[in-house]
């Protein structure tokens, strides 16, 4: 059924509202015109109905909301807004950065003097760097009249969200703003016929929920370099809009991974009152202390063995690590949280970070790139600084040192001998707290039914997982 804002019938006039009246696309019209030909709304005197297709036939009386029709005045104009600024008479140049130009030539192009350009720079500073918009970036300037020869506004936006307003009518001020965004919860499915890119493709799902799955809920559960065709997921989660446009998920509240005949669920929960993590139907957390990967869903090209032919001498050696193959300038993490004991370059290693977990646990990330000593000065990364799991940068993938290729060589001690962390029993982290168990049970419980109410592509929702979604939504 489709409803009209009071606004809406308003400003129409009454061979307008007649029309409006038997619109056809209310909803279904065969029954609406047998409801309002027996029980037709009210309009008395000079008052209409707000929703017209709102007449209730079971209980066999109107059901409406009278509002008194307005004359149309200036008064009675709808305000619009731009960037939450209103531009009801105003006008508006929209345009995109170019390659070379700045925003101080945009500015002074239409009549703002250097003097205010400059103060915008500075005031901008501490909020966006100016000196930092992209060819390609969309800005507006607004102006007070047609002539558009001074605006009293410039914005850039900064991201499909974020946007920068620089007042510039008598004083200079700049300031944040945002878009509304508009959360709405999906669900999706997807079975593997080749990877796990393709088969969100196939679903139509975004591409971000592969490095959601991948790298923040199972990357310690599922290993994804051995995921097999047939395997299959489901994924309740949150998607962004603006503007009526998606713009990437949000949180996923929980998740079902189908792999070697076994489930893996995933549930969302706020343990600790500021950290959300996810955990299996049993209330394990998912969250091991180690990652599977130092690196964001990549290949492995070359796995810890006691023997092995060295790709650059050629000789037969042991190879203590694992090989991760990414391209150049992939973010390099640490698998767990530690303390930095070595950030330095030697031949063979190239540029390289060791980190101490714990005084059981060491591991070493080995031939990143050169850039890596940016993210090293920016990040304080040296000897006695704290890295946490996932989180802080401590490099990027190159191939310095004796490297035929860009990738990252995992190195991992335990009690001071190199192990290979993939045939080691790693240290878990604790479950769900006595405490919270029946608040967790109460949430989980939910989901889990929910994510029995999603069908798999292809397959159909039999009669209990209908009567599962109608409890839910009761």
């Amino acid at each position: 059924m489709l409803f009209y804002s009071a606004s809406y019938w308003m400003d129409l006039s009454e061979d307008e509202l007649k029309m409006r009246y038997y619109e056809p696309d209310l909803y279904n019209y065969d029954s609406y015109l047998k409801c309002i030909e027996k029980y037709p709304p009210k309009l008395e005197n000079n008052e209409y109905a707000e929703n017209l297709a709102s007449a209730d036939c079971e209980k066999k009386q109107p059901v409406t909301t009278i509002v008194k029709k307005k004359n149309n005045t200036k008064n009675n104009k709808v305000k619009k807004t731009l960037f939450n600024i209103d531009i009801s008479d105003l006008h508006i140049k929209n345009d995109n950065i170019r390659n070379g130009e700045n925003v101080g030539e945009i500015l002074n192009q239409h009549s703002v003097d250097f003097i205010k350009i400059d103060k915008l720079a500075k005031l901008a500073r501490p909020l966006f760097d100016l000196r930092d918009v992209k060819a390609g970036g969309s800005y507006t300037l607004i102006f007070p009249d047609s002539n558009k020869i001074r605006p009293s506004h410039f914005i850039y936006e900064i991201n499909k969200v974020d946007f920068l307003v620089a007042e510039l009518i008598d004083t200079v001020n700049v300031y944040l703003d945002k878009k509304e965004l508009i959360i709405k919860e999906k669900t999706g499915s997807g079975v593997i016929n080749s990877s796990l890119w393709f088969a969100m493709e196939e679903s139509n799902l975004s591409a971000k929920l592969v490095n959601i799955l991948a790298d923040e809920i199972y990357p310690w559960t599922i290993d994804f370099f051995r995921i097999n065709p047939g395997d299959k997921f489901k994924v309740i989660y949150d998607a962004k809009y603006v503007d009526g446009e998606f713009i990437g998920v949000g949180k996923v509240h929980a998740a079902l991974f189908h792999t070697n005949n076994q489930d893996y669920y995933a549930v969302a929960f706020n343990e600790l009152g500021g950290f959300e993590d996810y955990f299996d139907e049993e209330g394990n957390n998912l969250r091991k202390f180690f990652l599977k990967a130092p690196v964001s869903f990549t290949r492995i090209s070359s796995r810890y063995t006691k023997k092995r032919k060295h790709p650059v001498t050629g000789r037969w050696k042991g190879h203590f690590g694992t090989d991760f193959a990414a391209p150049i300038g992939t973010p390099i993490y640490s698998t767990a949280d530690g303390v930095i004991v070595e950030a330095s370059y030697t031949k063979y290693n190239g540029y390289y970070v060791k980190v101490r977990h714990n005084s059981t646990y060491t591991t070493q990330y080995l031939h990143m790139d050169r850039s890596s000593k940016k993210i090293w000065s920016k990040n304080n990364i040296k000897k006695g600084t704290k890295v946490r799991q996932g989180i802080d940068i401590i490099g990027y993938v190159g191939r310095s040192g004796q490297a035929t290729g860009p990738h990252v060589c995992y190195r991992f001690w335990k009690n001071g001998k190199q192990v290979d962390p993939f045939k080691t029993k790693l240290p878990a982290s604790n479950p769900v707290k006595k405490s919270k168990k029946a608040e967790f049970d109460k949430i989980k419980n939910a989901w889990i039914n929910k994510l029995a109410s999603i069908n798999y592509p292809g397959e159909y929702l039999n009669s209990d997982s209908i009567e599962i979604v109608s409890s839910i939504n009761k």
